[in-house]
């Protein structure tokens, strides 16, 4: 059998927090960690680093000064209106900056996830596995010219060890 993947699917979180710890002691390289909700200690585990914050920042400040200078040039530039004397650009705008400011960031937020990260209507999974969307944690580990036999049938065994509720090979 010509394995590529090694999938291990929990039904705990701490169970699957705890084959993170065992399969790195052990020095094995895991490759991705499919949870149904972001789990903070995966990514300290793991050692992953996001920049995602940075960006939403960036873009909601752009967003911010985008839309003032939007309300500014439309209020009083292009077709200022004089009602009851009353200022052209006032604190009014405070609501319609707040929220254009929000849906900035959400919008290219994520399309700069989708293009960092591949994904889209058009592209390939890694990988098949038919549970994926039934509230699993999986960890997948490719089989890499490194790993023998032996490392395979360990990588089982710690998995095993750790509550696995099932182990998939592709």
């Amino acid at each position: 059998m010509n394995i590529q993947k090694i999938i291990g699917v929990f039904n705990d979180e701490d169970k699957l927090l705890n084959s993170i710890d065992s399969l790195q002691e052990n020095g094995f390289d895991i490759d991705d960690v499919i949870t149904p909700f972001a789990i903070e200690k995966v990514f300290e585990k793991l050692k992953l680093k996001t920049r995602i914050n940075t960006v939403a920042f960036i873009y909601g400040v752009i967003g911010f000064f985008a839309i003032l200078v939007f309300l500014y040039w439309t209020n009083v530039i292009d077709y200022p209106l004089m009602t009851g004397g009353k200022p052209q650009f006032n604190i009014s705008f405070v609501v319609v900056i707040f929220i254009v400011t929000i849906l900035f960031v959400i919008f290219f937020t994520l399309i700069t996830f989708f293009v960092t990260k591949n994904k889209g209507i058009a592209t390939k999974s890694k990988f098949a596995y038919q549970g994926i969307t039934d509230d699993k944690f999986l960890i997948l580990i490719n089989k890499t010219k490194k790993l023998s036999d032996d490392d395979v049938k360990k990588i089982d065994e710690i998995m095993i060890k750790n509550g696995v509720e099932n182990i998939d090979k592709q």
